[in-house]
């Protein structure tokens, strides 16, 4: 048989085992999009995570637009987060706002807009983790730092 022509539109995620924070245990799986796929620039992951921990401390920018998504892992109540996530987020970089998600969410950050610290506060059950899903529009992920943000304390 031959192969098909219309097989170039197809790609299997990429499933990485080690991540880039020892908190997150299993595998995330991404999806990359470039000039052999897709044509666009633009990455895609789903990461579980089912320890709470703080993802991103700095509070920082990109020049390019982002969509954070936060799912419920209990496939059964997809609205349902199964935890808490906080996400600051600020216009300016000085005025910081704090959000708290207890709901399956998702947060568009137009590129330039400040974000973080993003902090993984409750997982109400490991077996059932948040599904944190980051989708953004380059080939070349960079951070910006908030240089007018004071640094956030951690509590003890």
């Amino acid at each position: 048989m031959a192969a098909s022509t219309l097989a170039k539109y197809i790609k299997k995620t990429a499933s990485t085992k080690k991540g880039t924070h020892p908190e997150i245990s299993f595998p995330s799986l991404v999806l990359t999009s470039g000039k052999d796929f897709g044509n666009r620039e633009f990455q895609i992951n789903f990461t579980p995570v089912s320890l709470p921990f703080e993802m991103v401390a700095e509070n920082h920018a990109h020049d390019f637009d982002q969509f954070l998504f936060f799912t419920g892992g209990d496939t059964t109540k997809l609205p349902d987060l199964g935890g808490i996530v906080e996400l600051t987020l600020s216009k300016d970089g000085k005025k910081l706002e704090k959000f708290t998600f207890t709901e399956s969410t998702c947060v568009f950050i137009p590129a330039g807009m400040y974000h973080c610290p993003l902090k993984f506060v409750k997982i109400n059950n490991p077996k059932k983790p948040i599904i944190f899903s980051n989708l953004f529009f380059t080939a070349n992920y960079k951070k910006i730092p908030n240089k007018s943000a004071k640094p956030v304390k951690k509590k003890k």
